[in-house]
């Protein structure tokens, strides 16, 4: 069955005073989607990483001479259609910089119909109208160092769309993040504030690091962790950059005692670009370790934890139209990414942080997108999904019931076969 059918249409959009682009930059923006296909036929993998989303380099267009304030403000409106629903969104897109290093930005939407715009979760108002800032912050960026403290989201993942435990698509929520940059080493570290459900105080941080060869191959580590807590406020052995889950609540050096109080998920990832016109993208996640082997599996005890791989081929069929098959698989067992306190699950106002489908499933697809370089993307694939009864996006708060192993997925399983179409065209 037709599945999905999504069309954007960006009816008009005022640039004043622009100043080159951001670190920041909306989802819906042609530059952030193009910048992405970009990266799949081999451009600017000087700035590849699995660090995201996607951040664009203001210090590389910085001239010298001009140290005065500079403000970028855009305005416009864009349409969507899905699922047989239309919806028109008002938005606006500011930036301002001052000197080399310093820099704010803000990327605020009023919507007539919340239920269809991605990661929109603003509350419903009157006459069903809804506004709510998706991007704000401000920060410091110089040429190894990242500071910056606002509403956003991260997604660490090698590959596009293949996202496991936090995504881009992802609610946005408040935090700090410090990135270093020491040539072919980086590293990450973030720590946010996702929101208060049922007087639980729920907050997210993860650290990462990630080599690089700044031509064709990127691999990165990295520790991601949910924790909560009745009225819990921000616990300061997490803001330690380089601790680690394990050892923290092993040794007991959080705020809220016991082993119940944070979820923690591990995931490697690597990207490949093996030719100029083929790259390879994969990652995979454990959330639960058996460490006593043998007492745990004499249980039924088992592993908990999720993989995505993604190839993409991208000929040269017209010269001036960017063209990329694809084709990619997600992996989420059933009790990865919950915990057996609920609020520790990685979800967010009811929504998930990572794969959008959520856990306890599966999902392939064969696609091509294309991109004419000037004002219009087309996306265009097929594929099938099969989603089980304990996935997070039906309970989100529900802690799995047990950690026994279940047949995968669970319970009564919905299969579904799916065509995808998205349409971008910006006048």
């Amino acid at each position: 069955r037709m599945h999905r059918a999504i069309v954007f249409f960006y009816l008009f959009s005022f640039s004043l005073l622009s100043t080159g682009y951001s670190q920041e930059i909306p989802n819906e923006f042609l530059i952030f989607q193009s910048k992405k296909l970009s990266f799949d036929i081999g451009k600017n993998w000087l700035n590849a990483t699995t660090f995201g989303p996607i951040r664009f380099k203001r210090l590389a267009e910085y001239n010298p001479g001009n140290d005065s304030l500079k403000i970028d403000l855009r305005i416009g409106l864009n349409g969507n259609a899905a699922n047989r629903m239309n919806g028109v969104a008002f938005y606006s897109y500011g930036h301002l910089s001052f000197q080399k290093y310093f820099y704010a930005y803000v990327y605020p939407r009023i919507v007539n119909n919340p239920n269809i715009f991605p990661r929109y979760t603003g509350k419903e108002r009157y006459f069903g109208r809804t506004g709510e800032t998706d991007l704000a912050g401000i920060g410091y960026e110089n040429d190894w160092m990242i500071m910056q403290w606002g509403r956003g989201r991260q997604s660490w993942s090698a590959g596009n769309d293949i996202q496991l435990a936090i995504s881009e698509d992802s609610p946005a929520y408040d935090y700090g993040l410090i990135g270093l940059d020491f040539g072919r080493l980086r590293v990450r570290y973030f720590h946010g504030f996702l929101e208060k459900e049922s007087d639980y105080n729920r907050y997210i941080t993860g650290r990462g690091i990630e080599w690089t060869n700044k031509k064709s191959f990127l691999i990165s580590l990295s520790e991601i962790v949910t924790y909560s807590g009745i009225d819990r406020p921000l616990d300061i052995a997490y803001l330690n950059p380089i601790s680690t889950h394990l050892e923290i609540e092993m040794n007991e050096r959080q705020n809220e005692s016991g082993f119940a109080s944070g979820n923690g998920v591990w995931q490697t990832s690597v990207d490949w670009l093996l030719r100029p016109n083929l790259r390879l993208s994969g990652n995979i996640l454990y959330d639960e370790f058996t460490l006593d082997i043998g007492h745990q599996l004499e249980e039924g005890e088992g592993y908990s934890n999720a993989v995505s791989f993604r190839a993409t081929w991208s000929p040269t069929i017209f010269d001036d139209i960017q063209t990329s098959f694809f084709t990619d698989y997600i992996r989420v067992g059933t009790h990865t990414l919950r915990h057996y306190v609920g609020y520790n699950n990685f979800v967010q106002r009811g929504l998930p942080l990572g794969w959008q489908s959520g856990s306890d499933g599966d999902q392939y697809r064969v696609g091509l997108n294309m991109f004419n370089n000037t004002n219009l993307i087309n996306k265009l694939s097929f594929g099938g999904r099969r989603e089980g009864e304990e996935t997070i996006t039906v309970a989100p708060y529900e802690p799995y019931p047990h950690f026994q192993e279940v047949p995968f997925p669970s319970g009564m399983v919905t299969k579904t076969k799916f065509i995808s179409g998205d349409l971008q065209w910006w006048w």
